[in-house]
């Protein structure tokens, strides 16, 4: 009876034993397993320093050639346009002077002067029409120049960045929120100068 207590406890003994290796041999494995995704994910992770650039955007757009050139056909679109409409309210004015002055001295009779009256108004109608589909048709071209700008502008860029590798490339405006930065991270000369060459050879 002793003897077989002895053996009993001997196979327990031997059972903690297996257990404390497999538990511990098992950690080393969870252990490689955790340290093999740090790895994966530290290679993810960008190394070093973190490069950041900006680009003075206002003073990018005023001396952008492409920029100005379109600015400045919308300057003599709106010109053209508003001297258009200049005339044609110079004309309606005159017309209702011309009426004004007719019914004071008595000139028209009262039926003409309803047809005229509402014939006027309708012409008043038509030139607000118009001074409104103006403004919207230059509304619509300064929008199609900026967004033609912009994307001429992004897609340089990209192009940029992948000689440079930066991570960042912020747009700052006169006012904006960057406060400071190291001189080297203004690229707004070398962006401009290759923007102006890219255009000039397109043209």
């Amino acid at each position: 009876m002793k003897n077989l207590s002895w053996v009993f406890n001997g196979v327990l003994a031997l059972a903690v034993v297996v257990l404390f290796v497999l538990y511990f041999s098992g950690d080393k494995d969870e252990a490689g397993k955790h340290s093999s995704n740090a790895s994966e994910l530290a290679v993810d992770q960008p190394a070093g320093e973190f490069n950041i650039a900006y680009v003075l955007i206002d003073s990018l757009l005023a001396n952008y050639t492409l920029a100005q050139e379109l600015t400045e056909e919308l300057l003599k679109k709106k010109a053209n346009l508003e001297n258009e409409l200049a005339s044609k309210g110079q004309k309606l004015e005159k017309k209702i002077a011309e009426f004004q002055n007719q019914v004071q001295k008595r000139l028209i009779t009262s039926w003409d002067a309803q047809a005229k009256e509402k014939q006027l108004t309708e012409e008043q109608q038509v030139f607000l029409n118009l001074q409104n589909d103006m403004q919207n048709r230059l509304m619509r071209d300064e929008q199609e120049m900026n967004q033609l700008v912009y994307e001429t502008v992004i897609d340089y860029i990209d192009r940029y960045n992948e000689d440079n590798g930066f991570n960042m490339i912020i747009s700052q405006t006169s006012g904006g929120v960057l406060l400071y930065a190291e001189t080297y991270m203004n690229i707004t000369k070398q962006v401009l100068e290759e923007l102006n060459a890219e255009h000039l050879a397109a043209k």
